[in-house]
């Protein structure tokens, strides 16, 4: 029997406990993983859905004692079919593959010889079915994803959304299409003003059409030698499951399958359950290791290309201090200082694929600490590199620039504060060395001397694009 003494020190210990142990169990219970499962329509850069990034994990709402008095996006078009060169390199190879394995004595509607996890092949539909039209074009799904991120975006600027009367876009079909979509959201008509096609106007918004050097081959090399190394174990692991040789193309062809016939429907692709994670996760270290050449760091073209638009924003934010919007006043007047000002506070263009990483590349927003041939190996994945570009240019991924007003201490605007924050795909990202303000962002009158410092070392765009004395650079890239 256990003495009363001993029973009343175990409950005066147990009491003790009980409230430690409680505090250390979650509001809301969950394994180690939070819920976690993998997605691989999240390391598809380039070719996937859109969905918003997580980023560093700030908030997305303005900081507190913050008002959002001005914003201005570079927004990637919406869902095509597929891209010329991924159809021609890629895709088209793999389906003259996949359809040669059809009966020819028979008019069955089946392949045959897929097995194990490619079997469903034997019944999938070629959703590029008319690739003479269909190539670079939006899709209806696309369309409809315009809509839905245009009201994610214009949510966030409930006071400046009134205020746009026009927004910008090229020539192509497929940033045209996105930007009537978006237009058909807001509350008020807004015009879409057609970018003509000539270097001036193409050196803000689509600088890299504007420019002689640039060239979408940097990068091809590198991502050969790694794309070569992560799909051989893939191939050995397929090929007893397929009536044809599989090479290394065809890997990647399902691969993009995966998220272009998942943006063309809606619908997360079949293909896509084929691959593990570690084989998508090559996939996309491939592409990253590409766009870095292409478009990003490891090309000494970049800065010259994301500080134009930079510095366009800049001049445009500069004029822009008052009237800081109530919500009594949903159309501000124009600021009688700011000369042609006709009151617009949000401002949209819609571009090509190349031009968020031109942007974050200047602002080294992606930038790793390390050397880049450190940070991009082609033997291997260098999984903390920093550039990851799944998280930028999905289908309609997009960079902003945020004009912060801020007053922790007075309603009175002589006390007010100005700031600068970048948004890419909704998350906030701040700039490395300019990070003090609220939310991490960057004091505007810092931001302006970082561009204009910018500008004094990659400010010599034609110089460096070797265009002709005419000034006009090549159009179609």
């Amino acid at each position: 029997m256990i003495p009363p003494t001993s029973i009343l020190a175990y409950i005066a210990l147990s009491q003790l406990i009980s409230p430690a142990i409680a505090a250390q169990i979650p509001l809301q219970p969950q394994s180690h993983s939070q819920g976690y499962q993998f997605d691989p329509l999240l390391h598809l850069p380039g070719i996937s859905p859109y969905f918003d990034a997580i980023g560093f994990g700030l908030s997305h709402e303005a900081p507190r004692h913050c008002e959002v008095t001005a914003a201005s996006y570079l927004i990637r078009h919406a869902a095509i079919y597929a891209n010329a060169h991924d159809y021609e390199t890629y895709i088209e190879p793999f389906l003259t593959k996949l359809d040669s394995t059809y009966p020819s004595s028979s008019f069955s509607k089946k392949r045959q010889g897929w097995k194990g996890p490619l079997s469903f092949l034997t019944k999938w539909t070629n959703p590029i079915s008319d690739p003479d039209n269909q190539l670079e074009q939006i899709t209806p799904q696309g369309i409809k994803d315009s809509k839905k991120v245009g009201k994610h975006l214009l949510s966030r600027y409930p006071k400046l959304v009134p205020t746009t009367k026009t927004i910008y876009a090229d020539t192509k079909a497929r940033t045209q299409d996105t930007a009537k979509a978006f237009v058909q959201v807001f509350p008020q008509k807004v015009e879409v003003v057609e970018i003509d096609l000539n270097r001036t106007s193409f050196h803000s918004q689509d600088p890299h059409k504007a420019c002689k050097a640039f060239s979408k081959k940097p990068g091809d090399d590198e991502m050969g030698v790694f794309t070569a190394k992560y799909t051989a174990p893939v191939i050995a692991r397929l090929q007893r499951h397929a009536p044809v040789e599989l090479g290394e193309t065809d890997i990647m062809a399902m691969q993009q399958l995966c998220g272009y016939e998942s943006a063309i429907t809606g619908k997360k692709s079949e293909i896509c359950g084929v691959f593990t994670d570690d084989e998508w996760m090559a996939y996309e270290y491939a592409w990253d290791l590409k766009y870095s050449h292409m478009v990003g760091h490891g090309n000494d073209l970049s800065p010259y290309l994301g500080f134009p638009w930079l510095n366009t924003t800049s001049h445009l934010m500069s004029k822009f201090h008052k009237p800081r919007y109530t919500a009594a006043t949903s159309t501000p007047t124009p600021d009688p200082e700011v000369p042609d000002d006709d009151g617009q506070r949000f401002f949209l263009a819609f571009t090509h694929r190349e031009v968020p990483p031109f942007i974050a590349t200047a602002l080294g927003l992606f930038n790793s600490s390390n050397a880049h041939a450190e940070e991009f190996p082609t033997d291997r994945i260098n999984w903390s590199r920093s550039w990851k570009m799944a998280e930028l240019i999905p289908f309609l991924g997009h960079v902003g620039i945020e004009k912060l007003t801020c007053n922790a201490v007075s309603l009175d605007s002589e006390g007010d504060h100005e700031y600068i924050r970048i948004i890419a795909n909704s998350a906030p990202r701040p700039i490395p060395h300019c990070e003090d303000g609220p939310g991490a962002s960057c004091n505007f009158d810092d931001f302006v001397e970082l561009i204009r410092r910018g500008m004094e070392e990659y400010g010599d765009f034609d110089g460096v694009c070797g265009n002709d004395e005419d000034g006009e650079g090549r159009k179609e890239l």
